[in-house]
This record gives C-alpha cells, structure tokens and sequence, in this order.
C-alpha cells in the first residue's frame, strides 16, 4: 500500500488516482462498443461486463483497504475509536478465548476493559475481504466493518447483485444476451458508485468518523 496514507493529502491523492485510472479505462472500452446491433456489439457488450465488474471488486478492494490503513496508522487509543474498529484491533486476542465458560467470559470483560485506554493495533492486511464475488452483502459487511454504512450504497443493493450475477453467468462460460442500454446503464451507476465510494471515504477521514467523539 502507498507510504503515505499517514496523511489526509495522501489519501485523498490514493483515491483520486484510482478513481481516474479506472474511469479512464471504464470510458474507453463504453465508447468503443458499437451502438448498432451487431456481432462485434455483441462479443464487446459480452466483454465489458466482467471488465465492468473486475474495476467494481478492484475499486472497492483498494481504496477501502487504503482508509484502514489511513485509520491504522493514527495509532489512536480504543477508547477513541469506533467499536468495529476497537473489534479489529483486539481480534486476534478474543478470538483465543473460548466463551463458553463463565470463566471465560469474565476474562473477556476483565480484557477489554484494561486494552480500551492502550493504543491500538488495527491490522492492516487481509481485512477488506471482497470474497471475489462482491454481492451486496459481502460489501454492506466491508462498509460495516470501517463504519462507512450510507443510505446511498443500500438503494443500490440490486444494482450490484445483478452486476455479480451477470458477470458469473458470462464468466462461467454461459451465452448471456447484453443489451447496449442495460450495459450502458450498469456502466453508469458503477461509476456513480465508485465516485460515492471514493467521497464517502474522504468525508470519513476529514471529519473523523473513525473516533467515537464523531458519533
């Protein structure tokens, strides 16, 4: 990941840069495709689907990784984070304790009260887990995770399960009709989508959702 996501500046410049490379090649291919019906449209619009979706999965991977490590990186306390930040950051030690037992249990509560003044240790890598197959639900759970729920993202829950579904059927080998105006459609809103991603994000880490005292 880029070495300077320390910084507000420096994140934005990530973000920026992702969403460009990404529109830019996004825009290309749309503007190659044929608008008459034809083979060639046909075998493009068949293309640009899992070409559509493979940005989608990258973008989300990418820039939702770089805020945890923008996060990550301020080292901050527990008990000025978030709780689903708090949750990452103390993972690995729950995870060894078994629950079952009042024991256990009591030693869970003694641990996260005597972590919550340390600094924390949020891990950086293999967190934004886009399952390659991001449907909806994989991705409301990844915006769970970094406390980036938005009302925006769920009206589009349908958009980005029929662009999982789609892109399967052709991925797999399936014969799948595209319609210009469906793709040019789905082009649309993953692009509207990517951009809302991207200023969700910024937003975020400028006003500071991340720490408990932005609740």
């Amino acid at each position: 990941m880029a070495k300077n996501l320390f910084t507000f500046d420096g994140l934005t410049s990530k973000l920026s840069e992702e969403f460009a490379w990404r529109r830019k090649e996004l825009t290309i291919l749309k503007n190659k495709i044929p608008r008459d019906k034809n083979p060639v449209q046909s075998v493009f619009l068949r293309s640009a689907i899992p070409f559509l979706y493979a940005h989608w999965e990258g973008f989300v991977k990418v820039t939702l990784s770089c805020y945890l490590e923008f996060v990550s990186n301020k080292y901050l306390k527990h008990n000025e984070l978030k709780y689903s930040f708090v949750a990452l950051s103390l993972q690995n030690k729950l995870g060894q304790l078994d629950v079952n037992s009042i024991i256990s249990k009591t030693k869970i509560i003694e641990s996260l009260i005597s972590d919550f003044p340390k600094q924390s240790n949020i891990p950086k890598k293999n967190v934004i887990n886009t399952k390659s197959n991001l449907k909806f639900d994989v991705f409301q759970e990844i915006l769970f995770i970094l406390d980036l729920e938005d009302s925006f993202f769920n009206s589009k829950a349908s958009l980005i399960n029929d662009l999982v579904e789609t892109r399967n059927h052709i991925a797999h080998g399936e014969y799948l009709s595209i319609d210009y105006d469906t793709y040019i459609e789905f082009h649309n809103d993953i692009i509207a989508l990517l951009e809302n991603i991207k200023t969700k994000i910024e937003n975020c880490a400028l006003e500071e959702k991340y720490k408990i005292a932005s609740a």
